[in-house]
C-alpha cells in the first residue's frame, strides 16, 4: 500500500487512481467510496491522488488535538511531491474543501483550479459548522450502543438520497456505499470514533471584511457545488463567495442537503470534468 512519510514520523496513506500528468488531489478522512465522482474522474484521463487524513483510516493515529487539521495541508503536499506533482487541480468534500481554500492562499502557484462540494468558507460570524456534528459523533463513540445506532442512523441516511432521476448506477453505489460505511464505522478502533478534528484551520482571518477582502484577490478559477437544504455549509456562504471571488462558478441542486454527492454524483462528474478540461492548463 501507498505510504509517505513526513517529517514529524506520520505515515500518511493515499489511493492512486489512473495515471498520466492530468493531476487531480483530493483529501478526506475516509476515501474509500465517498468521493465517488473522483473515482470516476479517473476513467476520464485524470491521475487523481486521494489523500486520507493523519488520524483516520490508514494513515497514522494521533492524539486528539486542537489542530490536527494544521497538518493537513503539509501532509497532502507532501504526497504530491512524492508522486512528482508540482501543479494540479483540486477538489474536495466539505470538510476536505478546507485545503482547496489554504492552497489558494498559501501555495496559489500549485493549484491549477478548485472544485469545492458545499465548501463555503462559512461565515465568521459563529454560524453552525461541522465541527460541532463531527464532535457529537466523537461523543457516541464513548459507548459500543451509541456508536451502532449512530452507525445505523448513517447507513439509513445515505440510502435516503436516492431520488426518481437516480440511474441504476448511481442507485448501486449509493448501496455499496451504505453498505462500506456501516461495516468500516462498526469495526473502528475506539482511538478512532472518538477522534474529531474541530473546526478546521485557522486561516488567520477574524471577520467577514477581511475574508472578503481576500476573496477579492484570488485567481485560480473556481467551482462551488452544493445543496439548497445544506444546514452544515450554508447555500447563502456560497452565495456569498461566488459574489466576491473572480471567475467563480456556482451550481446548487434545489433538492439536496449536505449529503449532495450522494444524490447528485453523476452531475457533479460531469461538471468537474467539463470544468477542469476548460479551465485547467495541465
Amino acid at each position: 500500500m501507498p505510504y509517505v512519510k513526513t517529517p514529524d514520523g506520520i505515515d500518511i496513506f493515499y489511493e492512486d487512481w489512473g495515471s498520466g500528468n492530468r493531476f487531480v488531489f483530493t483529501s478526506e478522512i475516509y476515501i474509500d467510496y465517498y468521493c465517488a465522482y473522483t473515482r470516476e474522474l479517473a476513467k476520464r484521463g485524470y491521475h487523481v491522488i486521494a489523500v486520507q487524513m493523519r488520524g483516520y483510516g490508514k494513515s497514522s493515529r494521533v492524539p486528539q488535538t486542537d489542530d490536527i487539521a494544521e497538518h493537513w495541508l503539509p501532509d497532502m503536499l507532501a504526497v504530491a511531491d512524492h508522486v512528482g506533482a508540482e501543479r494540479f487541480a483540486y477538489t474536495g468534500i466539505s470538510h476536505g474543501s478546507v485545503l482547496g481554500w489554504q492552497l489558494m492562499r498559501e501555495y496559489p502557484e500549485r493549484i491549477l483550479a478548485f472544485a469545492g462540494v458545499v465548501c463555503g468558507p462559512n461565515f465568521k460570524n459563529g454560524h453552525f459548522s461541522g465541527g460541532a456534528a463531527r464532535a457529537r459523533d466523537a461523543a457516541r463513540g464513548e459507548t459500543e450502543e451509541g456508536w451502532k445506532e449512530r452507525c445505523e442512523e448513517t447507513r439509513r441516511g445515505i440510502l435516503e438520497h436516492d431520488r426518481p432521476y437516480t440511474t441504476p448506477y448511481w442507485r448501486e453505489q449509493l448501496h455499496i456505499l451504505a453498505d462500506y460505511e456501516y461495516e468500516h464505522s462498526m469495526s473502528l478502533d475506539p482511538q478512532e470514533r472518538r477522534m474529531h478534528f474541530g473546526h478546521g484551520v485557522d486561516d488567520g482571518m477574524k471577520t467577514e471584511e477581511e475574508l472578503i477582502a481576500w476573496m477579492k484577490t484570488v485567481k485560480t478559477p473556481c467551482i462551488l457545488l452544493g445543496g439548497m437544504q445544506d444546514v452544515i455549509i450554508q447555500p447563502e456562504a456560497m452565495f456569498r463567495t461566488v459574489r466576491y471571488v473572480p471567475h467563480c462558478k456556482l451550481v446548487l441542486y434545489q433538492d439536496s442537503d449536505h449529503g449532495v454527492t450522494l444524490c447528485h454524483g453523476q452531475d457533479l462528474l460531469e461538471e468537474v470534468d467539463r470544468f477542469f478540461a476548460e479551465r485547467c492548463s495541465f
